[in-house]
């Protein structure tokens, strides 16, 4: 039972903020590989940008979170509009780097950073919301940012083909605005709701350090979710070196994200109900062993065809994940570290990204595709085996939704 009553939902302005955060990642790090190459970029070199970038925003987005959980006078939109601003300065920089350079390399790699930072700070709304007693459904919230994903990946593959690189910049301003008024209405809304006086009992937070030695198992799940997220965005990261693979094209590349993304949307919307009468904990293993079985679809997919039915394999293994994540938290971690543990577990998945972004530019310059997936499949199955220890049993949720 929830301890305030939920008279006000976040649930439509944090899915506005969901909606335009996957947007801006499906233009800054889908499409990266597209405007990098563009730039005259190789693999290894534009790998090397995503993995600066990626481990910059892993760092940044806990280090936000753990600075707004420790200091109760500011506020989340306090540390995210920095944050707009400086990808609106980033992007305008971009504008001007029409070939590869130090520069160009910088600024993509500082663009990526504060993008993905932005995340970390989105899911300390959700802790805002509970503190407040204010309902949100992540789940649905989650589905929005997949369907808006689906909606910009198709029509930045037609724009990219028919224009240039620089709809993707173009795109970027046009999702940074929609992304500050979204934010701008969730924060709005949690304003008009008072926060209630701290319980006496409750404990301070604890600094990040501190908190992954007192929870070991956390820790190991996390290590076992960078593993799981190596070997997913090997794929997501290079998709144009996968379907170029198999003979197709950025229009291609265009329409397999957003078909990724429509298998996800079902999970995402509905997740709060099939959840109920099941454990958390036991839908988060299914969803991590889901992850090693997509990585070897892709692996032998020989066809466009077969791309396609592997990414079906998406639903069970990253939506499943992304909808699971946030209520094991809940469940696992005590409230007032709840904004740090989820803001570690998304960067997790960044840091993911990083080996992906290194690794799999290096394996596509020097090996096959094939071999590359394979072996972005054998790193997950340790992912897979760590999570498997780790991940704690949760009680099962009640059936009525309440």
């Amino acid at each position: 039972m929830a301890r305030h009553s939920k008279s006000r939902s976040l649930t439509l302005p944090f899915g506005l903020g969901q909606a335009s955060f996957w947007m801006s990642v499906c233009i800054t790090l889908s499409f990266a590989a597209v405007h990098l190459k563009a730039l005259g970029f190789s693999n290894t070199e534009l790998g090397l940008v995503m993995a600066a970038g990626n481990i910059l925003g892993a760092l940044l987005g806990p280090l936000l979170t753990s600075l707004a959980e420790t200091r109760p006078g500011l506020r989340t939109a306090g540390l995210i509009w920095p944050l707009f601003a400086l990808r609106g300065l980033f992007l305008g920089g971009l504008l001007f780097c029409a070939e590869r350079s130090y520069l160009s390399a910088a600024l993509y790699a500082l663009y990526l950073a504060v993008t993905m930072a932005v995340n970390s700070l989105n899911l300390k709304y959700c802790v805002d919301a509970e503190q407040r007693g204010m309902a949100l459904d992540y789940g649905k919230a989650r589905a929005a940012g997949s369907l808006a994903f689906v909606l910009i990946s198709a029509l930045l593959g037609l724009l990219v083909k028919r224009w240039s690189y620089l709809a993707l910049i173009w795109a970027g301003f046009a999702v940074l605005l929609l992304q500050a008024a979204a934010n701008a209405l969730t924060d709005e809304a949690l304003k008009r709701q008072p926060l209630p006086k701290p319980r006496e009992s409750q404990q301070s937070s604890l600094s990040l350090p501190a908190f992954l030695k007192a929870e070991p198992r956390f820790a190991g799940f996390l290590l076992g979710s960078i593993l799981l997220y190596f070997a997913h965005n090997t794929i997501t990261n290079y998709m144009i070196n996968v379907v170029r693979n198999v003979g197709g094209d950025e229009e291609t590349m265009g329409y397999l994200n957003a078909f990724m993304a429509v298998v996800e949307v079902p999970v995402m919307l509905l997740f709060s109900r099939f959840s109920k009468g099941r454990r958390i904990s036991v839908l988060l293993q299914v969803s991590v062993v889901m992850f090693l079985c997509k990585a070897l679809a892709f692996a032998f997919a020989p066809s466009i065809g077969a791309l396609f039915a592997a990414t079906l394999l998406q639903a069970p293994s990253f939506a499943l994940y992304t909808s699971a994540i946030v209520p094991y938290v809940s469940e696992v971690i005590a409230e007032e570290n709840a904004a740090k543990a989820q803001s570690l577990a998304f960067s997790m998945t960044t840091l993911g990204a990083v080996g992906a972004s290194f690794v799999g530019g290096l394996l596509y310059d020097h090996a096959t595709t094939r071999v590359t997936l394979l072996v972005a499949a054998a790193v997950c199955a340790v992912g897979v085996l760590s999570c498997m220890l780790s991940i704690k049993q949760t009680p099962k949720l009640p059936k009525e939704s309440g």
